[in-house]
């Protein structure tokens, strides 16, 4: 390989600035890096953590990203406008840099790391060309940056917690929504530890130029159920209501201190499972409320859940609509849900299952079913409407095997798959039975917090579609 004169003078002069660089940066580590006279960092601001690499590289007059070879050398660049981003900070982030040929290109890469830090609303950039050299200036309105987060009043509850959910930290920008939003998750922390009544305020966060964010927190008591009881239901026992709730009470003083803690939180999705419970039985009319009665303490709670059944609702006509393969009156027999019997959500599912697994085993497995409810409430009547999708029918053109390992050989995957041939129509049954035997095969990972389960796509082919016999 050939070099030229002056391709080995570039390189030779590039060695010695690299190796200058390295001394320099080797003598500054041992005496201490950017003190000034009164031994604080260099740029008189302060810095978000020590010295980078590449800020202490920044300094030491590092080696630039590319060979530049057109351009007037950068006399200075200053930085204007900071208050909280130091400027060795910002100019470590670019490679336009003081006695470096000028570059537009490298100038405006430079610009977008800087916002790209997210720490700058807007930066307004100058160049100006003089006949010794290139000026720059920037001129850079800083985002607020939060300096601090601090919780007072805090004694149930250690700070690690708090900080994890009010998911602020330092250096992050800092706006009142993402302030507001922290409060409104440390409440729910609270409730969901029991502490109903507690009470937050931010002291520092809110207000134009504040750094800090304080959040002053008045904790409460822990709030214990003592008892839970059922007002108003007479189609369900209260044994039975209770048995679907998550709230639990003292169980008439045995367990007074373990698993019945009082959240609000808790109690809110109780009521809506009460209510949906009602619902999916018929009782479309349901209202579901609770109340809290304190004792003198203030720190054990009677909950008493408030309950309006109202009539139950019964089916007045099933119909499916949307079909073509099949006749409304060769699916209707074999369905759940009949004509005058009282409507059942789970009843109304199985059907939806039904008709997707009779067109899935056709090989419609796009088919998409919706049955939909049509309410006569003077009636306390309904009206169940199967909306059919049937789609076109697909055959096997081709079977695939990804594999991540090296160890599981490509028939070991197809034999759970044997009922499913290219040229043959698709049975969607088929297609979930064979990824339940390769899950229950013991194979492969079955914990999707581990990695990827086992799973089969079918990637439609248009030349592969078949028409509807």
């Amino acid at each position: 390989m050939h070099f030229d004169k002056t391709s080995r003078q570039r390189r030779l002069a590039k060695l010695h600035s690299a190796a200058l660089a390295l001394g320099l940066l080797l003598a500054w580590t041992t005496s201490g890096f950017g003190q000034g006279p009164s031994g604080g960092p260099s740029g008189g601001l302060p810095a978000f953590s020590d010295p980078t690499f590449r800020e202490r590289l920044y300094e030491a007059g590092g080696i630039a990203d590319r060979e530049v070879h057109n351009g007037k050398s950068i006399l200075a660049v200053s930085i204007e406008g900071n208050q909280t981003v130091s400027s060795s900070f910002i100019l470590s982030q670019m490679q336009s840099r003081e006695d470096r040929p000028f570059d537009k290109e490298t100038f405006n890469r430079d610009m977008g790391a800087l916002y790209r830090t997210n720490l700058f609303r807007k930066i307004d950039s100058y160049v100006d060309d003089t006949p010794e050299g290139i000026r720059l200036r920037l001129i850079v309105s800083e985002r607020p940056i939060i300096r601090s987060v601090e919780f007072l009043g805090n004694e149930r509850m250690n700070e690690g917690p708090l900080k994890k959910h009010a998911m602020l930290s330092k250096g992050d920008a800092l706006d009142p929504i993402s302030v507001n939003s922290a409060k409104g998750r440390l409440i729910e922390l609270y409730k969901d530890k029991g502490m109903n009544q507690v009470d937050i305020q931010i002291v520092k966060g809110l207000k134009t130029g504040e750094r800090d964010v304080h959040f002053l927190i008045n904790e409460g008591p822990v709030e214990r159920i003592s008892s839970i009881q059922f007002v108003g239901n007479e189609a369900f026992s209260s044994e039975l209501l209770k048995a679907r709730i998550k709230s639990r009470d003292s169980r008439s003083g045995l367990t007074k201190y373990i698993g019945n803690l009082c959240s609000d939180l808790k109690l809110d999705e109780d009521r809506e499972t009460l209510l949906g419970y009602y619902r999916a039985l018929g009782y479309f009319d349901a209202k579901v409320d609770y109340q809290k009665s304190y004792s003198v303490e203030g720190d054990f709670v009677d909950v008493a859940f408030v309950i309006y059944e109202g009539d139950r609702y019964s089916v007045a006509s099933v119909s499916i609509a949307g079909t073509e393969r099949y006749n409304a009156d060769e699916l209707l027999p074999s369905m759940k849900i009949k004509a005058n019997e009282p409507f059942m959500l789970g009843k109304k599912l199985q059907d939806e299952r039904f008709i997707l697994d009779v067109y899935g085993a056709q090989g419609h497995i796009f088919c998409e079913v919706e049955g939909e409810v049509v309410y006569q409430p003077d009636k306390q009547m309904v009206d169940i409407v199967y909306k059919v999708k049937e789609g076109d029918v697909y055959r096997a053109s081709d079977v695939r095997v990804h594999i991540d390992g090296d160890f599981t050989r490509r028939h070991v995957v197809l034999q759970p798959l044997r009922n499913l041939r290219p040229g043959e129509t698709i049975d969607k049954r088929e297609l979930e039975a064979g990824r339940r035997r390769l899950i229950y095969s013991t194979i492969f990972n079955t914990d999707p917090s581990r990695g990827e389960v086992p799973r089969i796509e079918v990637n439609p082919v248009d030349n592969e579609r078949s028409p509807t016999p």
